[in-house]
């Protein structure tokens, strides 16, 4: 066995322990029978608007990755897109790291325009999902301290002095060939005038269907989170699970709605039930996936 193979199936390895440790400490460490008998008497209407929702955010989130592959030159039909796009996530939602679906759409397309095209088409696409949610998370967390601008106005000062200077140094620092390479993609792909209103409205599509699924997920447990809270609590736990350190996500989701949701005022118990609901939920989203891998379509899909 090559060391390749073998630094491989050893961090496939730390992800699964990561997720089973992480699981085991929070079964003991926050009531895991409650949290368990919270999820057996979930609310079935809300599980199934969660799973309807999930579903929409899966196919915009394949239409923006085929508008974003189109600018950059790799000719993508909407069913290839949603067809890849879906296998693609149950790979995500069921191996570990949470990446592999992702390197795999990357590598598919290498021929059509090079393996660094179609890896920025793929990252440009989950990037621009990641600002999303850190841009809700930021301004949750503005408007719930916006009292803090006249009682410690020098922490708000230090703060967008900070950022500023963040600014300046990606604008004006010293740029790799590849990071130019990539500007240069992601200006293409995100502000051409010709797309830029749609990758913005099919953004805002996916984000308020990731955060309304888990809300919903949230309701089917018995918890009921305030607009202001939701904002900061879920776009939070779902910046977490991204994290590439256990198998997709799990784990590393309920230890984090665990520690941040009792900030909402919610019990760990019933924010460890409302995570599970909702990676279960999401993992059944993305189970159309299996008719894109019969072998006829796989042949359709790669045509």
């Amino acid at each position: 066995m090559s060391n390749q193979a073998i630094s491989l199936a050893l961090r496939r390895a730390i992800y699964f322990t990561v997720s089973v440790v992480l699981l085991w400490a929070v079964w003991h460490w926050f009531d895991g029978r409650q949290a368990l008998a919270r999820l057996q008497a979930a609310n079935p209407g809300w599980l199934i608007l969660a799973l309807i929702l999930l579903t929409i955010q899966t196919i915009a989130s394949a239409l923006r990755w085929r508008l974003t592959c189109t600018q950059l030159g790799l000719p993508l039909s909407n069913q290839q897109a949603i067809g890849q796009y879906y296998v693609s996530m149950l790979c995500n939602l069921t191996l570990p790291g949470g990446m592999l679906g992702d390197a795999g759409r990357a590598w598919h397309h290498r021929q059509a325009a090079g393996l660094a095209t179609s890896a920025s088409a793929v990252v440009l696409e989950r990037l621009l999902g990641q600002i999303a949610i850190i841009a809700t998370l930021t301004l949750a967390l503005l408007w719930l301290l916006r009292s803090t601008a006249t009682t410690h106005p020098g922490i708000w000062l230090i703060s967008l002095i900070g950022i500023a200077c963040a600014i300046w140094l990606l604008a004006h620092g010293p740029k790799p060939k590849w990071l130019k390479r990539f500007g240069s993609h992601m200006k293409s792909a995100w502000f051409d005038p010709a797309v830029r209103v749609q990758q913005l409205v099919l953004t805002i599509t996916i984000l308020a269907c990731s955060l309304l699924a888990f809300y919903a997920c949230a309701r089917a447990v018995g918890v009921s989170l305030p607009a202001a809270n939701a904002l900061v609590v879920l776009p939070a736990t779902l910046m977490v699970m991204t994290l590439p350190v256990s198998v997709a996500g799990w784990g590393v989701r309920e230890a984090a709605a665990a520690l941040l949701w009792p900030l909402a005022m919610v019990a760990s118990d019933a924010a460890v039930a409302a995570s599970l609901a909702y990676g279960l939920i999401a993992t059944a989203s993305t189970l159309p996936a299996l008719w894109w891998l019969r072998p006829r379509a796989r042949l359709a899909a790669s045509t």
